[in-house]
């Protein structure tokens, strides 16, 4: 991916001494006889390459580097994108592996949006998102041939643009990486990431350069025998030894800006509701009652009898549960209702990502306030529809509170969101990408959702239109193995459409579309030519 990376950038934004782009490029463009419109045209001393379809204009590159600039990424996703953009030089500096794996496989794709011709955009963007499928964490073998044969049209099709010197051995070894994920398994086994942090974490040990094997090792059995001694004394904290990320409890903790505020009951209502309604043992009750609602007002349609169900569900509730004794404790102190003073957190760790509040992102350097839930809701195609369609949709939000709500013997963790609205707010374009408008906000009066149900994501501000956002899924910080029922993985919850977009068929000669006619920038070289 790095050299990829390296050699796709540095040839967009024509950085010298990574551009595959330049007058011996050209002239073996001559030698070649193809794509005469980008044959180097001799000028007195100096020699102009005519702009090709790769070429990137300097709005363009102001573009790309601006969009890249003002990215927040969440808590452990990445290094800072920001620090690595250069806008006054109109380039990428410092990239590191890991940079490189994050832009080719998430960011890169979003950047170049309306820039470049739309072909080779498309190019471009189905070569990221190959790496995204091979790096996927779950691989289903059946797809392998597949993949292995979009490798292939997809550098078919970037030799179409690119110039021949762009497809160096590094390029070509695209073609055998599903080959050797077929042999091998799994990338994400198989990379160098963890080798490169721990190697980190041993040069951090050397505290005497002239003896660095000696301090590694001293160092290292000093932490063994810390860590040793830890695991027969549950009291004891390890000293010098930094806390692991990724043994997050399953229950959640607040992390940062704990406080104690006392709400209206209208708003613990909501919240309370809301944990009713996606509570397991409280789901015979809520049929119960919605039953008992019909049999009530038998001439009521659906959507009123949900409307009237929301409105009286709690009091219900609380009668029918405190009038039988034999409930659990649980389900008593739920009829009972939550109490109004409640703890509140600026920050929250859970189901291994980290959220913060949209007022503690603006003040952070990271982006955690994106939130995304995936919900089974009941959609009505009118008032008096008695027929409702029951399906599963991804709602999209900031989180602005994150309360605990208090049932004395327990607590239960819910943020409370700006929701967009699902109908005029959240799109999907053609090859897949998730665009939010947040400024349609919608479901005012729900705006309550568990924490344990949260899925992170990040806005991104698209290039095309500054009033969307580019909604990417965030990456957790290790696996939750506590939740049988979580299969999803980075590659699986990415925002790019599964299934990749098709060849345009009309592309069949290179020649046609080679060389840029929306714009003159083109390349000055020094070369005498004769």
């Amino acid at each position: 991916e790095k050299n990829v990376c390296d050699s796709l950038i540095g040839t967009l934004l024509n950085i010298k001494g990574k551009t595959k782009d330049g007058f011996k490029c050209r002239q073996d463009l001559v030698d070649m006889g193809i794509r005469q419109v980008l044959h180097p045209i001799s000028k007195g001393n100096r020699t102009y390459l005519p702009p090709a379809c790769y070429t990137m204009s300097t709005a363009e590159k102001r573009s790309f580097c601006e969009c890249l600039r003002n990215i927040k990424v969440p808590q452990g996703y990445s290094s800072n994108i920001k620090s690595l953009v250069s806008v006054n030089e109109l380039k990428l500096v410092g990239l590191k592996s890991h940079d490189c794996h994050v832009l080719m496989q998430q960011l890169l794709p979003v950047a170049i949006r309306g820039t470049l011709p739309e072909k080779v955009r498309v190019a471009i963007s189905r070569l990221c998102f190959i790496f995204n499928a091979i790096c996927a964490k779950v691989i289903d073998p059946k797809q392998l041939d597949a993949l292995e044969d979009e490798v292939v049209v997809v550098l078919c099709q970037m030799e179409m643009f690119f110039p021949p010197s762009f497809f160096d051995i590094m390029v070509h070894l695209v073609v055998h990486l599903v080959r050797e994920i077929r042999c091998c398994g799994p990338v994400y086994f198989r990379w160098m990431y963890p080798v490169e942090r721990y190697m980190k974490v041993l040069k951090g040990y050397t505290k005497n350069r002239h003896r660095p094997e000696a301090s590694i090792v001293e160092r290292y059995v000093a932490e063994e025998c810390i860590e040793f001694a830890s695991q027969y004394i549950d009291s004891l904290k390890p000293v010098g030894v930094p806390a692991s990320r990724h043994d997050q409890p399953i229950a959640g903790k607040g992390t940062r800006g704990y406080n104690v505020v006392t709400m209206t009951r209208h708003d613990v209502s909501q919240a309370h509701l809301y944990i009713l309604n996606n509570t397991t043992e409280v789901l015979p009750y809520i049929e119960a009652h919605k039953k008992h609602v019909r049999d009530t007002h038998p001439k009521m349609n659906m959507m009123r009898v949900l409307q009237e169900h929301n409105k009286t569900f709690i009091n219900w509730f609380r009668q029918t549960i405190l009038a039988d004794k034999s409930v659990s404790r649980r389900l008593t102190l739920l009829a009972i209702g939550p109490n109004l003073n409640v703890p509140t957190w600026k920050g929250y760790d859970i189901n291994n990502y980290s959220f913060y509040t949209k007022s503690q992102d603006d003040k952070s350097s990271v982006q955690n306030s994106g939130v995304c839930v995936d919900a089974d809701s009941e959609h009505f195609s009118s008032t008096s529809d008695n027929n409702p369609i029951r399906a599963s949709m991804s709602y999209f939000g900031v989180i602005q509170e994150i309360w605990e709500v208090d049932y004395t013997a327990f607590r239960v963790p819910v943020f409370k969101c700006q929701w967009v609205n699902g109908t005029t707010g959240v799109f999907q374009d053609p090859l897949g990408f998730t665009l939010v408008d947040l400024s349609k906000v919608a479901y005012m009066e729900e705006p309550f959702i568990m924490a344990a149900q949260a899925r992170q994501v990040f806005y991104v501000q698209d290039p095309c239109n500054s009033s969307l956002c580019v909604a990417l899924q965030g990456r957790p910080s290790g696996m939750n193995y506590h939740n049988d029922e979580s299969t999803l993985d980075i590659g699986q919850m990415s925002s790019f459409s599964k299934q990749l977009p098709s060849m345009n068929e009309a592309d069949e000669v290179d020649d046609g579309h080679a060389n840029r006619v929306d714009h003159d920038e083109g390349l000055w070289e020094n070369i005498p030519t004769g």
